[in-house]
């Protein structure tokens, strides 16, 4: 039961992150042609595209991951990472992506979320977020909700 309401909560968490950055958002002349950003629905699901500089290397389980084209903003006391495509409900074989929230100081944070969509397949924690001086980069891990498995990470804007 606590593993849900977790979940929910990281789900609510991230949401309102990728809403308040749709209101935030701006255009970078460096996002790659190919990305356009905004909202769109997909299969009649609601979904959020991220462009722009930031870009972020993970490992799920040691297996290396790579995303590109995405970005960040300082919103309400948060900085929030999202680079791919949210998707605000329940899809399959959902699109790449990847958002991190945490408090928006330097230094290292405990309990702040991090999602991970990668070859369809939604990853969720609540771990660790180290942001360096200028909010323009930095590093994640934690647990898998409800698995053994790692996450971790590293970002730039």
């Amino acid at each position: 039961m606590k593993r849900h309401i977790l979940v929910a909560g990281l789900v609510a968490v991230l949401t309102a992150t990728a809403l308040a950055a749709t209101a935030f958002a701006s255009s970078s002349p460096q996002a790659a042609t190919a990305c356009v950003p905004g909202v769109k629905k997909i299969n009649g699901i609601n979904a959020r595209t991220f462009c722009g500089p930031a870009k972020a290397s993970v490992k799920i389980n040691g297996s290396a991951v790579s995303y590109k084209g995405g970005e960040c903003s300082k919103s309400i006391g948060l900085f929030s990472l999202n680079i791919g495509t949210v998707v605000l409900g329940n899809l399959k074989n959902k699109p790449e992506y990847l958002g991190v929230t945490a408090n928006a100081k330097a230094g290292a944070q405990t309990r702040q979320t991090v999602a991970v969509v990668h070859g369809g397949k939604s990853k969720s924690i609540i771990g660790t977020v180290t942001l360096k001086a200028g909010l323009k980069s930095g590093t994640f891990s934690g647990k898998v909700f409800g698995s053994s498995a790692v996450i971790s990470g590293s970002f730039t804007c």
